[in-house]
């Protein structure tokens, strides 16, 4: 009796280490395209999607206040999606529009350009470069399919370390249990997940369609500027000035050169 309770046990552990691995680590399924005929309105309208960067601090109001003082009048329309991974945010383009957190309003608005904010979430949960690729590069060609030209923030520098120590101890045997699989038990680094990306995006001939803003701009040492960061994950309302700023260079370099 005791034998097979230890063994349903097991069995039930085994089970639930499957499901929230495969939860964590699977890959999306290619969404079909929907059809939409909305016209874009006149004037420069501008996209942006993500995860918690988009929604904290107002960005949308801050960009459009530093192009505003640059003399670039837009239109700007948001979607964040707090805590999740480019996975989601590429399934987030095919809800409907009263599901929560659904940005194919974004798209249905047809901007001219759309910017993609996204990658954090990925690093801090450990999942490789190779998923963060995947996912941008559907979330790419989503856009494109659109006529919306991508404008993809390469991954913000974040505190890594500082994160992984305070996570509990599932999570952290997580991370660090997929990274022995896939990375020979080396920490993924910003850098590669930065490297991955540009390098497909090339291979797929995408590289001159996309633009790609480097967040070094705004700081290439997350221990050298913690004054920008109000956590590991996260810029505060400093930050936020420089980020806002840099995104508004990224769009008047881009308008300039139409």
């Amino acid at each position: 009796m005791k034998k097979k309770i230890v063994l349903g046990i097991v069995l039930l552990i085994g089970v639930l280490s499957f499901v929230y691995f495969w939860n964590k680590y699977s890959y999306a399924g290619e969404e079909s395209y929907f059809s939409s005929g909305t016209k874009p309105e006149n004037g420069l309208q501008i996209g942006i999607i993500g995860d918690s960067w988009v929604v904290r601090q107002n960005l949308d109001s801050l960009l459009q206040k530093k192009l505003s003082d640059k003399g670039v009048q837009a239109k700007i329309y948001s979607s964040g999606n707090p805590g999740a991974k480019t996975k989601k945010i590429y399934e987030n383009l095919f809800k409907d529009e009263n599901e929560e957190f659904s940005s194919k309003k974004v798209i249905e608005k047809k901007p001219d350009y759309c910017i993609v904010i996204a990658g954090v979430n990925d690093a801090a949960t450990h999942v490789g470069p190779e998923f963060y690729t995947h996912h941008m590069m559907m979330i790419i060609k989503t856009l494109l399919h659109y006529n919306i030209k991508p404008v993809i923030v390469s991954l913000p520098e974040f505190g890594v370390e500082e994160d992984f120590k305070n996570k509990n101890i599932i999570s952290s045997l997580s991370n660090r249990s997929a990274e022995l699989v896939m990375n020979g038990g080396d920490q993924f680094k910003i850098p590669e997940y930065r490297n991955v990306l540009l390098a497909e995006l090339k291979h797929d001939g995408l590289d001159r369609k996309v633009t790609v803003l480097n967040f070094d701009e705004v700081t290439p040492d997350y221990d050298k500027d913690r004054i920008l960061y109000a956590d590991p994950l996260h810029l505060n309302k400093q930050g936020y000035q420089k980020f806002s700023e840099f995104l508004a260079r990224g769009i008047v370099n881009l308008e300039s050169t139409k």
